[in-house]
């Protein structure tokens, strides 16, 4: 499995998620501090996609490609996608620009039986939902979705009263997730 952004906190989710359900997880990041957390989150291989050439670094992973790819950025990873797909995976992508678009090769995919899978939380059917938390609360159970910079996603927490240093925070594009002490 292919977790483009292993640092985010969706990758985090991802990569820990994926390792308690048994899978080999390989993702990509943009630099050392952000491999650190991804390794800390459970990867078994950490990518920096600046430093290293992606496609070769995956391969030699996965050498017949990767099953699922759960995907941040779409229209701009669609070669790196294509490159690493093995036949018959899921490419799952739940994020994007405004204006990013993604441009599908239509043989490329059609060959190797890919599948383009949006995934958007709020028009997930209803069964599939109730799998989904089915399955994260068997994972919160038995321990192995955890948070925290030893989890690899770091928790930066704000009084309610510092609710705009919160957001300038949000802003700055602090990697983590930022929480309001309400209390």
């Amino acid at each position: 499995m292919l977790v483009a952004g292993g640092a985010g906190a969706v990758g985090n989710a991802a990569v820990q998620l994926a390792r308690w359900a048994g899978a080999r997880v390989i993702t990509t990041v943009s630099s050392p501090a952000k491999a650190a957390l991804a390794h800390a989150a459970g990867a078994h291989r950490v990518v920096d996609y600046r430093t290293q050439d992606a496609a070769t670094e995956i391969l030699s992973f996965a050498p017949s490609g990767v099953d699922i790819v759960v995907e941040v950025a779409p229209g701009a990873n669609t070669a790196l996608d294509l490159a690493v797909a093995a036949q018959g995976a899921v490419i799952a992508y739940y994020s994007g620009g405004e204006t990013e678009e993604l441009s599908v090769p239509v043989l490329s995919s059609l060959s190797a039986n890919l599948r383009w899978q949006s995934v958007f939380v709020y028009t997930v059917p209803p069964a599939a939902k109730q799998q989904a938390l089915t399955d994260v609360t068997a994972a919160v159970d038995a321990g192995a979705l955890r948070v925290g910079e030893d989890a690899g996603l770091p928790l930066h927490r704000f009084p309610l009263e510092r609710t705009a240093d919160a957001h300038t925070t949000l802003e700055q594009g602090v990697t983590g997730k930022v929480l309001l002490n309400i209390v």
